[in-house]
């Protein structure tokens, strides 16, 4: 389903005369919405399987005072690295239901105003869409 904004004459974007349309494809939006939420997902279980290999790797760097210094230093790099996949993940699933959003919210814009003209009354008898 295509849905198509025209505009006659717009000049509220810098003066520039908007004369093409807005077309809004919503299987592609679906599409993407469907490609990055399984990315998301992906990363998100990569995460936890990456969180799984290095926290239950111990303490390989010893226990004299280098070690203990690295090993406080090395926690606290990984542990932020993994809150900044895991927010990533996050984010593209929301991305994802922003997009199912938007699509489902075209798709009702679209079959309301084509109920809408299928009911207007004109001279020549009701106005008909395809």
């Amino acid at each position: 389903m295509t849905w198509t904004r025209w505009s006659a004459d717009s000049t509220a974007i810098g003066g520039d005369r908007l004369t093409g349309g807005i077309e809004v494809d919503v299987a592609a939006l679906r599409s993407a919405a469907r490609t990055i939420r399984g990315g998301g997902e992906r990363l998100t279980g990569e995460v936890q399987r990456l969180q799984g290999t290095v926290s239950g790797s111990g303490n390989p760097w010893g226990g004299d005072e280098a070690g203990t210094v690295f090993g406080m230093a090395y926690t606290e790099v990984l542990q932020h690295a993994l809150d900044v996949y895991a927010s990533t993940a996050d984010q593209l699933v929301d991305v994802a239901e922003r997009l199912d959003t938007v699509a489902a919210d075209h798709e009702r814009t679209d079959m309301d105003n084509a109920a809408l003209f299928k009911g207007l009354e004109l001279p020549g008898g009701p106005a008909v869409t395809t």
